[in-house]
C-alpha cells in the first residue's frame, strides 16, 4: 500500500489517520511528508537525520489510536488522530530533543494532547521499511502522552539532552 500523510494538509491528514485507526491490520509503512525532520539538525547542532524521509508503520499507528491497554509488542495509548497529528507536526518546533539510545531520539511536543499532557515521540534513524529491508530512513517508533515532564527531564543524563526550548 502507498499511503502518505501530508502534514501540510491538516484536514486530509486527520481523515487519513481516522481511516487507518479503523482499518484491519495490513503490514505496510506510511510515509509522512512535510515533517521538516531535517530542520532538527540545525536545532540540535548535529546531523541526526540524513534526509527528509520519515515513515511510521501502519501497525504502530493503528495501535497508538486504540483504547488504552496492551497487545503483544505494542501498547495502546488511546490517542486520537488529532493527537497523532499534533505529535507529528511538533517535529518542527519541539519542547525538547534527547537521545533515548543509539539511533533513537525522543521529541516532546509543546502542544497538549486530549489528555492535557504533552506527547513524546521516539524516532529511529537508519531504520528499514517493511517492503525494503535495505532502506535507510527515519521511522517513528512510538508516540505517547507523557506526564511529569520536569521530573523526567531532571533524571535524563544531561549529555543526552540535545535541545530544550528556552522559555519566553
Amino acid at each position: 500500500m502507498n499511503i502518505v500523510i501530508n502534514l501540510g494538509e491538516k484536514e486530509s491528514s486527520i481523515t487519513t489517520l481516522e481511516q487507518l485507526r479503523n482499518n484491519e491490520y495490513v503490514p505496510f509503512d506510511v510515509q509522512i511528508t512535510n515533517s521538516h525532520i531535517t530542520d532538527l539538525n540545525k536545532l540540535v547542532g548535529r546531523k541526526l537525520f540524513k534526509n527528509s524521509l520519515l515513515y511510521i508503520s501502519f501497525q504502530t499507528l493503528h495501535d497508538l489510536m486504540q483504547p488504552i491497554g496492551g497487545k503483544k509488542q505494542h501498547n495502546y495509548h488511546g490517542l486520537t488522530p488529532e493527537d497523532v497529528y499534533i505529535a507529528l507536526t511538533s517535529i518542527k518546533d519541539p519542547q525538547c530533543v534527547f537521545v533515548v539510545k543509539e539511533e533513537r531520539y525522543a521529541l516532546l511536543s509543546i502542544e497538549l494532547s486530549h489528555f492535557d499532557l504533552p506527547l513524546m515521540m521516539v524516532i529511529e534513524t537508519d531504520s528499514n521499511l517493511i517492503e525494503n529491508k535495505t532502506a535507510s530512513i527515519s521511522k517513528v517508533v512510538t508516540i505517547y502522552p507523557r506526564g511529569d515532564i520536569d521530573k523526567y527531564l531532571e533524571k535524563i543524563d544531561q549529555r543526552l539532552l540535545l535541545y530544550i526550548k528556552n522559555e519566553p
